[in-house]
């Protein structure tokens, strides 16, 4: 009887962590998020329909995700060609590769935290609507 009992808890708990994830993931779909780095805005926004992202630094770009639990993956994101200001390129390389390494995610008074291993983070504060670009 004891092992009936602990195979049910044990399926309730897997079941939890499943619903779990499925709530992280449509925390963020459809979902718009802006940060600033250096005066320079970063324009993110989770597809309301599949796990992708598109957004905008200079360069427009998007790309795919993928998350367990609070750990978030991006794959590779492509971008658009653009030459911009000096600055804001510097920080859009340097976002690009944040998001190559990006580890983990939380989410706090309407603000996305994204982490990598290196203990690097960004802070987005969620928007209704992305506006346009302002990077001069």
């Amino acid at each position: 009887m004891k092992f009936k009992y602990f195979a049910i808890i044990g399926t309730v708990a897997a079941l939890a962590a499943c619903d779990n994830n499925a709530d992280m993931a449509a925390s963020l779909r459809g979902n718009n998020y802006m940060a600033n780095t250096d005066g320079v805005n970063i324009a993110l926004a989770f597809d309301p329909d599949n796990n992708t992202v598109h957004g905008q630094v200079v360069n427009l770009y998007n790309g795919p995700y993928v998350i367990d639990g609070n750990k978030i993956k991006f794959g590779n994101l492509a971008t658009t060609m653009m030459m911009g200001p000096m600055p804001a390129m510097n920080v859009e390389q340097a976002f690009l590769q944040f998001m190559n390494t990006a580890d983990t995610y939380e989410i706090q008074d309407s603000k996305l935290i994204i982490r990598n291993s290196d203990g690097q983070e960004i802070v987005f504060d969620q928007v209704d609507v992305i506006p346009e670009p302002v990077n001069e």
